[in-house]
């Protein structure tokens, strides 16, 4: 079963939307803790961020971007797009494997390692990365489907 709490959020019912988010995919046949923070700024000036792996996920949440607030709508389409990531991550469709050190010939780089889907992919361009177009593409659905 997965298992969620959220921090610092003052948007009402946030914890029935997560609810009928893990439902809406199908994601109590796992194992996993999700932990959701709201949090004035997140790096980047983003609308969230979400990490982790099949056990153990951490979401972050915006409300303000440029030092002007994000409406609780779009906290909450933001928060649709980061339980996407979240359901790639647990159900082992995405695996982030870091910054990692790469060899070739006499030259060594750092890359960024992602696998999507069973295929290792490296330093995706963010527009590229098919985990991103999916959470894009859901994000709203996820919103007018849960959010009731």
């Amino acid at each position: 079963m997965v298992t969620f709490g959220i921090e610092n959020c003052k948007i009402n019912d946030v914890d029935l939307y997560v609810q009928n988010i893990i439902e809406y995919f199908n994601l109590d046949e796992y194992e996993a803790d999700i932990d959701i923070t709201f949090k004035k700024k997140c790096d980047g000036d983003a609308g969230g961020y979400c990490f982790g792996d099949e056990e153990s996920v951490e979401i972050e949440i915006a409300t303000h971007c440029q030092g002007e607030p994000i409406s609780i709508m779009s906290q909450l389409i933001n928060l649709g797009h980061e339980m996407v990531h979240a359901k790639q991550l647990i159900t082992g469709q995405l695996k982030d494997h870091g910054i990692q050190l790469a060899t070739s010939g006499d030259c060594q780089t750092l890359v960024k390692v992602s696998e999507w889907e069973g295929q290792t992919m490296t330093n995706v361009s963010y527009d590229d990365q098919p985990w991103e177009i999916e959470a894009y593409a859901l994000e709203r659905e996820v919103y007018d489907r849960c959010f009731k």
